[in-house]
């Protein structure tokens, strides 16, 4: 079997270690690196995410020194996956090293983030990137290539960010693939996984998107994490079922044959 690298990059104040279901399975069904894959985690860090940025950059330059497969494609969850879109906004010239990016449940719009901050200092969390987070964010702006406002939609009253420009996607030369949850079987985009809607994890539906739909697709049961503050504080309930369609949906972007997955 022929080996690919993939660098995973977990998401806002956990270790990759949350990412372990997709990486090597469970319950009898094999994870990514059963498939060929050299799954390389990305070490935890607490840094705001232009400081990230640079630390995946000098992540990827020791795996090439290591002597991993290139180019590599990276594995981003939640805002794991604006460091991804963060390295070849930073580093364009890179993007030949750069196969594929995949993001599941990443907010690439942002999330709504005013009460966050004081949770995060009430529970004493270390990680400094609540503010990169918010659809205001200097951060995101420059992500994006574009600012923006609220509008508000006159027929449901709902509030959603509206850029000023077109968002930029990235680079050209490596294809960016999303992965979002969706809670609701009603318009995709209005809905989400709990924590990122669906507009924000398809960029507006700019990005090839494939949707794990139905009432259990959470924003921890798509990776197969259990979180018992986030699941109490958000009411998520707990389901097994959900991370296999988002195994099998990386496998098919990535080419390879995929298990099938039980319905959720």
């Amino acid at each position: 079997m022929i080996t690919r690298t993939m660098l995973m990059v977990p998401g806002y104040n956990e270790p990759a270690e949350h990412l372990d279901a997709l990486e090597n399975g469970r319950n009898g069904l094999p994870g990514l690196r059963a498939h060929g894959f050299e799954c390389v985690r990305f070490p935890s860090c607490y840094e705001q995410l232009r400081g990230r940025i640079e630390r995946i950059a000098e992540s990827i330059e020791e795996l090439r020194k290591g002597g991993y497969p290139f180019p590599i494609t990276i594995l981003g969850y939640s805002l794991g996956g604006l460091v991804a879109r963060g390295y070849l906004r930073a580093h364009p010239q890179r993007a030949r090293d750069i196969e594929a990016i995949v993001t599941v449940g990443t907010p690439h719009f942002g999330v709504t983030t005013y009460i966050l901050p004081h949770v995060v200092r009430l529970l004493r969390v270390p990680d400094q990137a609540i503010d990169d987070l918010s659809h205001e964010s200097d951060f995101l702006e420059w992500l994006n290539g574009t600012g923006g406002r609220w509008e508000t939609e006159a027929r449901t009253g709902v509030r959603y960010w509206e850029h000023d420009r077109e968002p930029s996607l990235g680079s050209d030369g490596a294809r960016i693939y999303a992965i979002a949850g969706l809670l609701t079987k009603r318009r995709r985009g209005d809905d989400g996984d709990g924590i990122v809607t669906g507009r924000s994890a398809s960029m507006g539906s700019r990005l090839p998107t494939h949707y794990v739909i139905g009432p259990h697709c959470n924003h921890l049961n798509i990776i197969g994490h259990f979180d018992p503050l986030v699941c109490l504080s958000m009411r998520f309930t707990v389901n097994d079922l959900v991370w296999p369609h988002t195994l099998r949906a990386i496998l098919r972007f990535c080419g390879v044959r995929s298990p099938v997955a039980s319905n959720v």
